[in-house]
């Protein structure tokens, strides 16, 4: 008796009569293509050619129509576990929410989520801008007529922000009468300069993160697999993902596990800050050196994430520039340089990469320099990364820029 086996050679597939780009400078285009059981391309070339081949392998043939195909697109930057919740168990309520509709529209997500209930009495929602509120303010009063009791959390735009109502700061243990700003981050303030409207930036949302239940891996996993099909709506076939945790590389680990993960995954395991992995620093220390047994056919594990500041977005910009002096100035930064260094040249000595958020002048400066500086003592270090760039000064082309793209 013969066994049938999904890796079976005969289980290949031939696709044909296509406009197929193939990436490659020596034939560009192509008509016809086998794929193995397992994903790869065997053969690729004319019709006549491939349907030979599959003719005399009894292969299922597939006729393409014309349609045009290209190997799949790599996403540089996703945050697959934070969309998919964002998407399955947060109340939707439009980018255009203003305070006159706030609470019916949060209201009406929540009812329609299925899921709603992986926060515990939480109620979190997505996505307000500060623009639609009056004088750009947004305030947790628009939010305590109809939620005096019940925690909730509104997630801005960029995601570097929140806003909460009263019961949401009291349980968050934020005092919304006066709290003192946390390093790294702040909380917005009324006109008095003292009681707080609600608005919890950068790493002072960690209080915040840190109080919320810890989602069932169940959901995770359904959460990360939704997030993966969403990519492959778009043609998305790779990814690096910017924010892993513990939860996520065991969901991944077991998605493997289950032949249900086909999205190559590069997981960028957090370092600092911690708000974005909801986990604290040392179990996140701890992850990164296990990392490699999460390593898997669809999962890298070799990357590591840090912060260094905010986002270039009003109505408070919390990217770090730089002074009057050319140095980065500090209150805006979201780790200390030193910390920051230490733990770059620890990873970087293990041949990880290192992605670094840099929004502003004064962290790409200290990205780079802190890079340079680690490559001086290893010179044949993995090539680092820093993401979003969305401001270099120029005079760091001609310098440090160009000093750590030789040494690579």
């Amino acid at each position: 008796m013969r066994v049938y086996s999904s890796i079976d050679s005969s289980n290949a597939l031939a696709f044909h009569n296509g406009r197929v780009y193939t990436i490659n400078s020596d034939q560009p285009w192509a008509e016809a293509f086998i794929v193995s059981p397992t994903g790869i391309i065997e053969h690729i070339g004319r019709n006549a050619d491939i349907l030979e081949i599959a003719s005399a392998r009894g292969l299922i043939q597939y006729d393409l129509r014309q349609r045009f195909v290209m190997p799949g697109i790599h996403d540089a930057h996703t945050h697959l576990l934070v969309a998919g919740l964002q998407a399955l168990n947060e109340a939707r309520i439009g980018f255009d929410s203003t305070p006159d509709n706030l609470t019916s529209r949060l209201a009406k997500g929540s009812c329609a989520c299925a899921y709603a209930n992986v926060t515990g009495d939480w109620l979190i929602g997505n996505f307000y801008q500060a623009s639609h509120f009056p004088n750009g303010v947004p305030d947790r009063k628009y939010l305590d007529g109809q939620y005096p009791d019940q925690p909730v959390l509104i997630r801005e735009v960029s995601c570097h922000r929140i806003l909460l109502n009263t019961a949401g700061l009291i349980r968050a243990g934020i005092d919304p009468n006066g709290a003192p700003d946390p390093d790294g981050g702040y909380y917005v303030r009324r006109q008095d300069g003292i009681t707080l409207t609600g608005e919890v930036v950068e790493n002072a949302m960690t209080a915040v993160f840190d109080c919320l239940p810890i989602p069932p891996l169940a959901h995770v996993k359904r959460a990360i697999h939704h997030a993966v099909s969403i990519c492959h709506k778009f043609g998305i076939t790779s990814c690096q993902e910017a924010s892993a945790n513990t939860l996520y590389l065991h969901a991944v680990q077991e998605l493997e596990l289950e032949n249900r993960l086909d999205l190559d995954i590069h997981t960028h395991i957090v370092s600092a800050p911690v708000y974005f992995a909801m986990e604290p620093q040392d179990s996140l220390a701890g992850l990164i050196d296990v990392a490699e047994g999460f390593r898997s056919r669809h999962v890298h594990t070799q990357f590591v994430k840090f912060w260094l500041d905010g986002a270039p977005l009003p109505p408070e910009f919390t990217q770090a520039d730089l002074d009057a002096n050319g140095q980065p100035i500090p209150t805006h930064l979201a780790v200390d340089k030193d910390f920051l260094y230490k733990a770059v040249k620890k990873y970087d000595g293990r041949g990880m990469t290192c992605k670094l958020h840099v929004a502003g002048e004064g962290s790409a400066r200290l990205a780079l320099d802190v890079i340079a500086k680690v490559r001086e003592g290893n010179p044949a270090g993995p090539r680092h990364e820093l993401a979003h760039c969305n401001a270099v000064h120029k005079g760091m082309f001609i310098t440090e820029f160009c000093m750590i793209s030789r040494t690579n």
